[in-house]
């Protein structure tokens, strides 16, 4: 079984919204239930977050079941968080060998520039990781278990 990893996708929309001159952070929670669930998870962690929110989640990779010592959960943060880059060969061969079914995503910047990347971030406060039915969400400090309205793993 793999660690299946979900966040909060913000969309352009909501982007848009919040630097707009109507938007701001508490106006554009109020409007998109979305922005208001990553502001609750991402500040507060557990605290912030109700099993109703996990329907404002996207799953974004998932990782592949490996062999290791100590926290498995703490190992995902690792490998999703670059440690295991290596600077000089610019590659991280841990994330290619155990991560996968990401999103590759195009954009064009403002100077004209095409930059292309994986449609997710880094494995940060408020992301939920499952692993055998056990959702599990990214704490202040370490994992939290946590409930979900869901049954099934999307």
């Amino acid at each position: 079984m793999s660690y299946n990893i979900f966040q909060i996708k913000i969309s352009e929309e909501i982007y848009d919204f919040v630097n707009g001159p109507e938007g701001g952070h508490t106006e554009t929670a109020k409007k998109f239930p979305e922005y208001n669930t990553h502001l609750e998870t991402m500040h507060a962690g557990a605290k912030g977050y109700k099993p109703e929110m996990f329907e404002h989640y996207t799953q974004v990779c998932e990782v592949a079941e490996f062999e290791g010592q100590g926290s498995k959960l703490e190992e995902v943060f690792k490998i999703l968080n670059g440690y295991y880059f290596d600077e000089d060969a610019g590659t991280d061969l841990v994330f290619e060998e155990f991560v996968s079914g990401f999103q590759m995503r195009t954009i064009t910047r403002k100077d004209g520039e095409v930059v292309t990347f994986r449609d997710m971030h880094s494995l940060s406060v408020g992301d939920i990781v499952e692993h055998n039915g056990s959702f599990h969400i990214v704490d202040k400090w370490g994992f939290k278990e946590v409930e979900t309205n869901t049954l099934e793993v999307a």
